[in-house]
């Protein structure tokens, strides 16, 4: 069964050509309830609900129309109320595969999914991924502010922890969490004090990653507060993006963000636009 909706994911999704193994890695497909659709003995459409989170929902495109949609996501609701759950939310944003609900883009500007509104679902925010290939990226060329002369860049070393933690939670409490040095975390620092900071990931399982490319991940930008509007997170970005690109990696990912004129100033594109849609669900 798993191939079948490997197969029909790649017919909804072409523009996401991962391996299987990849797709069945991101999903967590083994941990979850597969829900499916047939006609006859054709898989003709399915979702996967992860708790309360509906992962994915795919129909083949030759049976849209049919009401196979609003059939699936009944039975995931359904599967939602079964988990003990009255909140049913579409993607989840713990999740290593979609966040949210992929939208497109002129939707998405209005804050709006006619298809999961028309199930019920509301949402009041969302967010954007990026991507840039590193054949595009040139760091000699960037147009980007200076920053202070006194800024450096690198890696981070374990031993400096208590003080990476202290810097991140005055931009986010939140982002505590994330900083664990499973993977690198790369700063700028001004005097020896850390002014700015992104976990970079050079060999990351991504929606964007295939069999033939390795894809880089910066995320969790942040810049502590009174180092902010000196060009020093951009510029660490650039630095983050250059060092990737020595090491390899053929594509960089910008995951959950807001910021498309931002990143867009060193050459990402947003790709992929996510809705935050939820539904109370009644027992």
């Amino acid at each position: 069964m798993y191939t079948e909706i490997y197969k029909l994911f790649l017919e909804c999704f072409p523009q996401f050509p991962m391996t299987e193994n990849v797709f069945r890695r991101l999903l967590d497909v083994d941990n979850c309830q597969i829900i499916t659709h047939r006609d006859s003995d054709k898989l003709t459409g399915f979702t996967e609900v992860d708790g309360n989170c509906i992962r994915l929902i795919c129909v083949a495109p030759e049976f849209r129309g049919r009401g196979i949609g609003h059939v699936l996501m009944q039975k995931s609701e359904e599967a939602i109320v079964q988990n003990g759950f009255k909140t049913a939310f579409l993607g989840g944003q713990d999740s290593e595969f979609f966040i949210g609900a992929v939208t497109p883009e002129e939707q998405w500007k209005n804050m709006q999914n006619k298809f999961f509104e028309n199930e019920g679902y509301t949402a009041h925010n969302g967010c954007l991924e990026m991507r840039m290939n590193m054949s595009d990226f040139d760091f000699e060329e960037l147009d980007i502010p200076p920053c202070p002369n006194n800024i450096t860049f690198g890696y981070i070393s374990e031993d400096r922890k208590t003080e990476l933690v202290e810097a991140v939670k005055k931009v986010s409490e939140e982002w505590v969490q994330y900083f664990t040095f499973d993977s690198p975390i790369f700063v700028a620092e001004t005097d020896g004090k850390i002014a700015s900071f992104c976990i970079v990931d050079t060999n990351a399982d991504t929606i964007i990653s295939t069999d033939k490319n390795s894809v880089g991940v910066v995320g969790c930008v942040g810049t502590v507060p009174e180092y902010r509007r000196n060009g020093i997170g951009l510029a660490m970005v650039a630095n983050a993006v250059q060092d990737a690109k020595q090491k390899g990696c053929d594509e960089i990912f910008i995951h959950y963000t807001y910021l498309d004129w931002w990143y867009g100033r060193l050459g990402f594109k947003t790709f992929l636009h996510y809705w935050f849609g939820e539904k109370e669900l009644q027992k």
